[in-house]
């Protein structure tokens, strides 16, 4: 039988597969009860991060026809994301875990603003959607955002999606779904680059990885079938409210 530790943690697998299928946002829950089943946070993060990529294919296949009328800013935006999500990985890993430690409340704070923000950046895209034409290839300094935020997301990741979306409309994208389709892919290679990463190195717990991903696909499958009945602004929400008492949590212990 499961222990008390290994039942949080399928729980927040499950609860983790059906926020991210209605309102994303699920790395708020996997990561502390990660936390609470006795990992430290580095390895936390990264078995989170391994856990849930298993989910992210199927929002880039979603999205295919999308990607060919965006084709000419793959490629360059594409190559930073590997690069960046790499790098961020290899800081998580290599830095003192202490570094990662006094950063994550700070982190978990920035990624709950960004989830309380979704809904105002998706607005303000399909705003910009109407106003002018869209570049066909990203501006030069594009790459130079995206590597940033590829360094986050493979250090932490939790809100990259949000930050996406937005610096994509900055870089001169205006349709919402070509944004989706985009943020997606730039999402699923960082990712790849670091998960890639923790599983060369050994770094991540793999009995918790597997009862994560045992509870992460009922969640998923649950989570689609009731994403048009449940209120995405309630579920988000509740994660915020989750995010900011583990950030205050581990603001008072530090």
């Amino acid at each position: 039988m499961p222990s008390s530790a290994e039942w949080i943690v399928l729980v927040a697998g499950f609860l983790a597969g059906a926020i991210n299928a209605i309102a994303g946002g699920g790395t708020m829950l996997t990561f502390p009860a990660l936390l609470a089943a006795g990992l430290p946070p580095v390895l936390a993060n990264t078995t989170s991060t391994v856990a849930l990529y298993f989910g992210m294919p199927g929002s880039v296949w979603a999205f295919r026809r999308r990607l060919a009328e965006v084709s000419r800013w793959i490629l360059p935006l594409a190559t930073v994301s590997l690069v960046g999500g790499l790098l961020g990985a290899i800081l998580l890993v290599q830095l003192p875990e202490s570094a990662f430690e006094t950063a994550v409340p700070w982190l978990i704070l920035g990624a709950t603003a960004l989830f309380l923000a979704n809904e105002p950046i998706r607005r303000w895209a399909l705003r910009k959607a109407a106003d002018t034409d869209e570049p066909d290839h990203p501006p030069r300094w594009g790459g130079a955002f995206q590597f940033g935020v590829a360094v986050y997301g493979g250090y932490f990741g939790a809100g990259i999606g949000i930050m996406m979306l937005a610096g994509l409309g900055l870089l001169g994208l205006r349709d919402l779904n070509r944004m989706n389709a985009l943020k997606n892919l730039l999402g699923l290679l960082c990712n790849t680059a670091a998960m890639v990463y923790f599983l060369v190195t050994g770094a991540f717990d793999g009995r918790l990885t597997v009862l994560l991903l045992i509870g992460s696909i009922p969640g998923y499958f649950l989570g689609a079938h009731f994403a048009q009945r449940v209120p995405t602004k309630v579920v988000r929400f509740i994660v915020a409210g989750i995010g900011i008492s583990i950030a205050l949590s581990l603001l008072m212990k530090s």
